[in-house]
């Protein structure tokens, strides 16, 4: 009995112990549900352009608008939950950075919705009460999405990822 505990000591005491491996989702398949659902935000910039010039046309071009970047700011963030943490060191950290940041855009993009449609686009002053809503602060969660782009170990997924490089042509992040 004596013999085989110290032989079963000895085998293990030779291996060195590393670290697991990270468990989560394949990196290009992440970074393509991020850069997809940002690629819809600049595709729903189209719902403005598409407005008519009236100042009901204006009203509906925006909540067109606001309608198609909360919808994919919203569907984003259910696909990163689906989906899972990125297989990366830090894959924790940067999945709920990246679900904080389109949970947190879609509530704002929501409220602003909402301050848009109590207005009446047959005020006289409607274009001046719409021009002084306050806009979605989204600058501390664009941050989020800067500190995707320059993580290291999803730096390459970023760059080889299609959804990634058609938002590269649109002119999205860089």
């Amino acid at each position: 009995m004596a013999l085989g505990l110290a032989l079963a000591g000895c085998g293990s005491a030779d291996v060195p112990s590393k670290p697991p491996a990270p468990q989560g989702a394949d990196p290009v398949a992440w970074v393509s549900v991020v850069c997809g659902g940002l690629g819809e935000v600049v595709t729903g910039v189209s719902a403005i352009a598409k407005a008519q010039p009236t100042p009901q046309g204006q009203k509906d071009g925006l909540l067109a608008f606001s309608d198609t970047i909360q919808r994919a700011f919203a569907n984003t963030a259910f696909k990163l939950e689906r989906l899972g943490q990125p297989r990366i060191t830090e894959g924790k950290r940067m999945q709920d950075a990246a679900v904080g940041f389109f949970t947190s855009a879609a509530g704002t993009v929501g409220i602003q919705r909402a301050r848009l449609a109590a207005l009446d686009a047959k005020d006289p002053d409607f274009a001046q009460k719409a021009s002084h809503l306050p806009g979605p602060d989204l600058g501390a969660a664009s941050g989020q999405i800067r500190e995707l782009i320059s993580n290291k170990e999803l730096a390459p997924a970023f760059q080889v990822a299609p959804a990634c490089q058609r938002l590269n042509t649109a002119g999205g992040h860089r």
